[in-house]
């Protein structure tokens, strides 16, 4: 008890450190976060929806490779121009209202379109791959706001760990309750255009309440107090987003392991259905193991996480929680061959013991997400804070803009990825003869595939992390030198404007 209560007492406001905000504030401005969640969860089931309702066939997944790379062109246009933007309302806020806008509005248009249009297919196809290049763009307006809200939101290292508890929290509700409303069978079947019509209406006003309070949340921060270290400050070129990947080594660090968690993520976020409905083949039950992933194992797993981070500090944890997801993530894989084997002609069984083992391993790898990346948003704060101190100029737009760009140049890939595994198992491009059968064997190549696809990916995308991250150097030493030097210039700054020390590795600002 005597811990908990100065863990809390480390890192709460008691209004004498300048560099630290109200730890509500810090938790409810995840919420921006969740609220992009909300909707992009269910477009990351674009491809089962296209496929299985609509039944358009697996080729319109092909329109994610030009929509993403569209996507990461625009983020630098998007990031150069938030780090130079500013008005009466703020930097943030704006931005993340409009960024809300463009995400929920072309996917009600999506997910409410007619199975059976009349228009030609070409139409179809165009109409869908402009409103799903709308919601990217959009979601990368939102999370621009989120990854550079971490550099004012809170600017002690030891509280931005408290940031990714509210975003874990909330998302995995977030998370669950899109599951429950299209898994569950709460307004209709799966397969049935209803169940995603209502979905998207309700998860629609659900993301604009939720950007509303993150907008309240972070309004005490929206102001140049927070987001200008100093007058003399330099302003960023276009050419920064490019310029900053090739002189900060760090950067390139955590680009490594996060583009690799990324592509093996996005794999597996739309293969994981059908680990449910055709190798455990009970698809109903996966909303309930998302509940229970999220609450009852998720919790007290990030609850530890984050109290890892603020002492040992946030690098720390996420390479230690690398090591762990690829053991678990290989345990998965061993745990499925041996307790669901392959059986043609099986249909469903019930919940089994076996079933329960391997959900269970499962679960724990997918609680262990919840630390791991959540903790990359506090450590694009970290990055805004070194890279001033080694070029002069706060920049966290650009920052958490390269991160998202590099990721969504190699998860464009990913549409062809699942494309791939639909014709290698036998369904066909287009028509009835496309869909997938439900709590049955399919054959044994679509066994083996989703195994790989849920189990070894993300265990490969892991180890690639965990040599990226290997002597990282921005350690919870390095971080409390870096933000008490950058609080006492933002403190003077108003009496003298002093330059940053130019040094390759040092912090120091004189």
């Amino acid at each position: 008890m005597n811990k908990l209560r100065n863990f809390y007492n480390g890192i709460r406001n008691d209004g004498t450190d300048f560099r630290k905000n109200d730890l509500w504030r810090i938790l409810l401005f995840a919420l921006n976060n969740s609220g992009g969640v909300s909707i992009m969860h269910l477009v990351g089931k674009w491809a089962y929806y296209t496929q299985n309702v609509l039944q358009l066939g697996v080729f319109l997944a092909s329109v994610i490779l030009p929509m993403r790379l569209l996507d990461a062109i625009t983020d630098p246009i998007i990031a150069n121009r938030f780090d130079k933007f500013d008005s009466k309302h703020g930097k943030f806020r704006p931005f993340m209202l409009l960024g809300g806008l463009m995400s929920f509005l072309p996917a009600i248009v999506i997910f409410c379109y007619p199975v059976h249009s009349g228009l030609p297919l070409a139409a179809t196809y165009a109409i869908l791959s402009v409103m799903y290049g709308i919601i990217v763009i959009g979601n990368t307006i939102l999370m621009t706001a989120t990854r550079a809200g971490q550099a004012v939101i809170t600017q002690d290292p030891k509280q931005r760990p408290v940031y990714a508890l509210g975003q874990t929290v909330f998302d995995a509700i977030i998370m669950s309750f899109v599951s429950l409303m299209i898994t569950g069978n709460l307004v209709s079947d799966m397969q049935e255009p209803l169940a995603w019509r209502v979905s998207v209406l309700v998860l629609s006003a659900v993301s604009v309440f939720l950007i509303v309070i993150a907008m309240q949340a972070i309004k005490t921060r929206d102001n140049k107090k927070y987001y200008t270290v100093s007058s003399k400050d330099k302003k960023p070129s276009f050419a920064e987003f490019f310029l900053l990947i090739k002189r900060n080594k760090v950067l390139r660090r955590l680009l490594w392991a996060t583009a690799s968690d990324a592509i093996a993520a996005s794999v597996r976020a739309n293969l994981t259905i059908y680990l449910f409905a055709n190798i455990i083949m009970q698809r109903r039950i996966a909303a309930t193991f998302d509940i229970v992933t999220g609450v009852a194992l998720g919790a007290p797993i990030v609850l530890a996480g984050i109290f890892f981070a603020t002492r040992k500090g946030t690098a720390f944890v996420y390479k230690k929680v690398a090591v762990i997801q690829v053991i678990i993530s290989a345990a998965g894989f061993l745990a499925t061959l041996i307790f669901i084997p392959p059986v043609p002609g099986a249909v469903y069984e019930g919940f089994t013991c076996n079933v329960f083992i391997v959900l269970l391993i499962f679960g724990l790898y997918m609680s262990t997400l919840g630390v791991s990346t959540n903790l990359v948003n506090a450590m694009t704060g970290d990055l805004a804070d070194y890279e001033y101190c080694q070029s002069g100029k706060f920049i966290p737009g650009t920052i958490g803009a390269t991160l998202t760009f590099v990721n969504k140049i190699i998860t464009s890939i990913v549409g062809f990825v699942v494309m791939g595994i639909m014709l290698f198992c036998g369904f066909s491009s287009a028509g009835a003869d496309s869909v997938v059968p439900e709590d049955v064997f399919v054959n044994y190549r679509f066994y083996y595939s989703i195994l790989v696809a849920v189990f070894l990916f993300p265990a490969a995308g892991h180890l690639v992390t965990c040599f990226a991250m290997w002597k990282y150097p921005l350690t919870d030493a390095k971080m409390r030198e870096i933000s008490l030097a950058l609080a006492e210039k933002r403190k003077g700054s108003a009496a003298a404007d002093l330059p940053v020390a130019e040094q390759s590795d040092g912090v120091t600002l004189r």
